[in-house]
């Protein structure tokens, strides 16, 4: 009997296998479902189908989430919704995939599970594969359960599955798993779209509101709103007037600044009621929200960077005192929200919220970013408009100076070229910018001049070589340069050079300096050849005073003489007396002519120039031979000679000239004490700086004079001075002085400042020509004299001239 039984379902289960035809199934379900979109639907509806194609009691598909299966939907008796006969027979709870249910079997195996693993399997989990991989499993159950099915419905179920229902159940399985996957997809997709065109609405309305504070704000609200469906919806800066927000308190506002500064991300705070024991700050949010808020969230507006100060004082951080010690350089504002109903806001809902809150701080941070360079800009001009004025101020004073200015670089090329440059050379400053300076002045025809001298003396190859070469070292030049402007006209520049330097002391070039002396150098000219018009005049007037006496006292004996041989008394005379008197007349005649012959000749001494001829000599012996001769006479004057000589060495000079000067000085010293005195002789050496600062720039030098005393130092050579300082090749290692000092009576400051002048005498006798040619045979040398003198104290001449210890083999030097 039951063997009879056992084969009877064998045939049923067969007949109903027969029954189930594979394609019809397929296609039904393809033509069914290939048009759902949705995947929820699609997922609630296909086990009710599949219960009906597959001809079983109950369909259950499980969807893998995470390491587990979970119930997705089902059908139990073609009762729609989560029946409690469903619940029986489901899973509810989820199903670990390690587990040893039929559905984690069919996950891990990749195969059909059958069960119980008898003859008559009831149940069947299916794994629903695509692509090779697992998207969940589908749970088939036959068998008949009189309590739940009435009797005349057994009969539309069989009671177990075939053996050859897994092969069917496979193919069903597949086209359910791609079904799945492809609506999933799709809608995946659609969502995708769907955001991506709500992204890129979001980025086109917040870009166009990069010039519009306002317009972001509502932008970024309006979205908001949208995205969440949220019941109140507020943007939150620090500059927010809180009066007309009535749900959001200060300290709620404070709290979220702080919160969000310390986290400096985008994360976003979500909320519920009743609040978290674990977060304590949940609880103080609350504690400041209405009680109707049942769900509360906030978004920060975060910056990627730190704010520059246009930025910051745009913020206006000072508004609020509670919130002073959140640091600005981050921190914009927030996004906040509130649900009157419990709300579980989804992840994309909340990933499109963090979209929104991102692409509005951009904006913001653009916004002020744009001030920032809006404002760097205007500082920029500023700072542009600045420079110019002053390079233009720069400019206008270089075509001020009435001086011609060059600069050049280092390798001599010029780069600036001034208005008075251009008019005194006649350049235009296109012609010579970038050109060599030498094209433009030929230094090496620099000459020496100086305010004293009435020539200007040529330079030596040496010293013009010196002056170069001095350029490039970095020392200050200073000549007078004879050259031709472009119009081939002579020019006498006074050129002044100094080196250039940067910041770090390092040359840069140099600096060209001068002014057009030409006309004054013509009108010295004409001075000077007026002032030896008018020095001849007063010497013609003089040398005419003093011929004219001798002549008168000749005419005189002539006349007398020739009056006396022509007269009556001339016979009476006997021959003798005659003949001394003759004698008389003609001494008086010879003394007259010799004394014309002196004048002419210290005239000559005077005015002729003097070839110097240097011998090798001893000064000291040469000053002792010059008071052997004037011994004598200090004896019979009663004049003491006081010698003073320090040790000198040889020196070089024209030793008739310096005896003639000596003997003038010793005899007008003698002549100056009539009564009796000292006469001082010291002779020693001095330096060159001493011998050339005591005559710089006054002809009364303070040195070696007495208080109140008056003074004069003369030196008609002070260019040679000059090229001293200028010129190392100038410059001798000493000086050789002469002091005359006696005590007599002295002169007065007015006798002082004629002293020199030809023919000017304080004596009875004499034609005042003597100092004039000591002073021209002493400069002659290359030195001068010093004469210092108060009346009633005595005077005192100083001979000063350079200590020349070898003419080089030649003469003239």
């Amino acid at each position: 009997m039951v063997e009879e039984e056992g084969t009877c379902v064998t045939m049923e289960v067969e007949q109903w296998c027969e029954q189930i035809q594979v394609p019809v199934v397929l296609h039904s379900l393809l033509n069914d479902f290939s048009a759902v979109t949705d995947y929820r639907t699609l997922r609630d509806s296909l086990p009710r189908r599949l219960a009906t194609a597959l001809q079983c009691r109950c369909v259950l598909l499980y969807l893998r989430v995470g390491e587990t299966l979970q119930l997705a939907s089902g059908s139990f008796n073609d009762v729609p919704g989560w029946s409690a006969a469903l619940l029986a027979v489901a899973h509810v709870n989820p199903v670990d995939i390690q587990g040893g249910e039929p559905e984690a079997c069919a996950w891990r195996e990749r195969c059909v599970i059958q069960r119980p693993e008898t003859a008559e399997p009831t149940l069947l989990a299916v794994p629903l594969l695509y692509r090779q991989r697992a998207i969940g499993v589908l749970v088939l159950l036959r068998g008949h359960d009189e309590a739940d099915v009435p009797r005349e419905d057994m009969a539309h179920f069989p009671h177990c599955w075939a053996a050859d229902s897994a092969t069917i159940v496979n193919a069903v399985a597949d086209v359910v798993a791609l079904l799945l996957e492809n609506t999933r997809l799709l809608e995946r997709d659609r969502e995708r779209i769907h955001e991506l065109s709500l992204l890129n609405s979001i980025s086109s309305q917040m870009n166009s509101s990069i010039f519009e504070i306002e317009r972001l704000r509502n932008v970024v609200l309006q979205r908001t709103r949208e995205i969440s469906s949220a019941d109140l919806c507020e943007l939150l800066e620090p500059t927010t007037d809180l009066t007309t927000i009535s749900w959001i308190t200060p300290r709620l506002r404070s709290l979220l600044f702080q919160r969000f500064r310390e986290q400096r991300a985008l994360t976003p705070i979500i909320i519920e009621r009743p609040g978290d024991g674990k977060h304590a700050y949940v609880n103080d949010y609350f504690a400041e929200l209405p009680a109707r808020i049942n769900t509360f969230f906030a978004l920060p507006l975060l910056s990627s960077q730190p704010l520059a100060k246009p930025a910051l004082e745009t913020l206006d951080w000072a508004v609020l005192d509670d919130i002073k010690n959140i640091p600005p350089s981050h921190l914009f504002g927030c996004v906040v929200g509130g649900y009157y109903r419990p709300w579980k806001m989804r992840r994309s809902e909340s990933a499109l919220l963090q979209v929104v809150v991102s692409q509005a701080s951009a904006v913001l941070e653009n916004i002020h970013l744009v001030e920032e360079v809006v404002q760097a800009r205007n500082e920029a001009r500023k700072l542009l408009r600045q420079v110019l004025d002053d390079q233009r101020l720069h400019e206008l004073i270089l075509e001020s100076v009435p001086s011609g200015l060059i600069a050049t670089d280092q390798s001599g090329r010029i780069h600036t070229f001034n208005r008075a440059a251009a008019i005194i050379l006649g350049y235009h400053p296109y012609e010579v910018l970038g050109q060599q300076l030498k094209r433009i002045l030929n230094l090496r025809t620099a000459r020496t001049s100086t305010a004293r001298s009435v020539e200007v003396e040529p330079t030596t190859m040496a010293q013009q070589e010196g002056f170069l070469a001095g350029m490039h070292i970095g020392e200050v030049q200073s000549e007078t340069l004879l050259t031709v402007d472009r119009y081939e006209r002579k020019l006498v520049l006074e050129v002044d050079m100094r080196p250039l330097y940067d910041d770090t002391g390092t040359q840069m070039g140099l600096l060209t300096t001068f002014i057009d002396v030409t006309a004054m150098h013509r009108l010295e000219e004409e001075k000077r050849r007026l002032d030896r018009l008018a020095s001849l005049g007063e010497m013609a007037a003089s040398v005419a005073h003093e011929v004219r006496n001798p002549l008168a006292s000749i005419k005189t004996s002539m006349q007398m003489l020739h009056d006396d041989l022509l007269g009556e008394d001339a016979l009476a005379l006997n021959r003798s007396q005659q003949r001394e008197w003759i004698l008389e007349s003609v001494g008086v005649v010879r003394k007259e002519v010799e004394r014309l012959d002196t004048i002419v000749r210290d005239l000559l001494l005077f005015a002729k120039p003097h070839q110097l001829h240097r011998v090798r000599c001893d000064i000291v012996e040469l000053c002792e031979q010059v008071l052997a001769l004037v011994q004598n006479q200090c004896t019979d004057a009663n004049v003491a000679i006081h010698r003073i000589f320090d040790e000198m060495p040889p020196i070089w000079v024209d030793t008739g000239q310096i005896e003639q000067v000596l003997l003038n000085l010793y005899l007008n010293a003698l002549q100056a004490m009539p009564d009796g005195g000292i006469l001082t002789v010291h002779g020693h050496c001095i330096s060159t700086e001493q011998a050339i600062y005591d005559t710089a720039d006054s002809d009364c030098p303070p040195t070696q004079k007495p208080s109140g005393a008056s003074g004069t130092a003369v030196s008609a050579y002070s260019w040679l001075i000059d090229k001293q300082v200028m010129h190392k090749e100038f410059r001798v290692p000493q000086w050789v002085e002469i002091i005359v000092r006696d005590t007599g009576i002295g002169m007065s400051p007015d006798q002082l400042e004629h002293i020199f002048q030809p023919f000017y005498t304080t004596k009875a006798h004499g034609i005042g020509l003597g100092l004039a040619i000591s002073r021209r045979l002493i400069e002659d040398h290359g030195g001068y004299l010093r004469i210092e003198s108060q009346y009633g104290y005595g005077a005192t001449v100083a001979i000063r001239m350079p200590f020349v210890a070898d003419t080089g083999g030649s003469e003239d030097n």
